[in-house]
């Protein structure tokens, strides 16, 4: 049997027309994010080294001293300086501290960790020589301020002591010098005394020479 498929024209109003007042968005714009630097700190926020991805940046590790928070880092959550970003990645026992002009989107951030995470592992072998050379330095010096601090301190007793001679040796000298004028004004009283009793002062002999001698008296003996 030959199935005739019948066509019947549809009117034309009755045809859908597709809606054109959707409000369509398109995908944001995201700021570019440069990767300038990548600090290296241990537990201690000591810097260890750093790895320069961009020559030019501005920013030097100072920057992220003088930029480090009062209650310290948290793995993942970023602190600023002007427009730039510091971003810490916590990797066992060291601090990652990525700089980007930008702030790093989150599944940007999870991509850094890992890399970072793989980086680790061939960190040991080169920062455990200059962690021991830098501790045995810093041993080193403060053995050598310990001994300049008892140097000083040592010099600042002794001159203090010395000081306190001199003063009383000062206070001595001036007693000294006063006893010893003391002495000549007596020693000068007596002398220009002593010059006075001799000048008035008679011999007895010289005295009884100057008195008159009595005439003798003779008394006639009867014959």
């Amino acid at each position: 049997m030959r199935d005739i498929a019948e066509q019947k024209e549809v009117p034309r109003d009755a045809i859908g027309v597709v809606p054109t007042g959707f409000s369509t968005h398109g995908p944001k714009t995201v700021p570019r994010v440069d990767y300038e630097r990548i600090f290296v700190l241990d537990s201690k926020n000591n810097l260890l080294g750093e790895y320069a991805l961009d020559d030019d940046c501005p920013l030097e590790s100072s920057d992220l001293v003088r930029s480090l928070p009062i209650n310290g880092m948290r793995h993942l959550i970023s602190f600023y300086q002007g427009e730039y970003s510091f971003t810490p990645f916590k990797v066992d026992d060291l601090w990652f501290v990525v700089l980007t002009r930008g702030i790093p989107r989150i599944d940007e951030r999870g991509n850094v960790g890992t890399l970072l995470a793989a980086a680790r592992i061939h960190i040991p072998p080169m920062v455990e020589p200059f962690l021991a050379k830098r501790e045995l330095e810093l041993r080193a010096l403060e053995q050598e301020l310990s001994i300049r601090e008892t140097e000083v301190l040592r010099r600042e007793q002794h001159a203090g002591a010395a000081e306190t001679e001199l003063r009383v040796s000062s206070t001595r000298l001036g007693e000294m010098e006063r006893d010893l004028r003391a002495r000549e004004a007596k020693v000068t009283t007596l002398r220009d005394y002593a010059v006075q009793m001799e000048r008035t002062f008679v011999p007895p002999k010289e005295a009884k020479g100057k008195e008159a001698t009595p005439a003798p008296s003779l008394s006639a003996t009867p014959s």
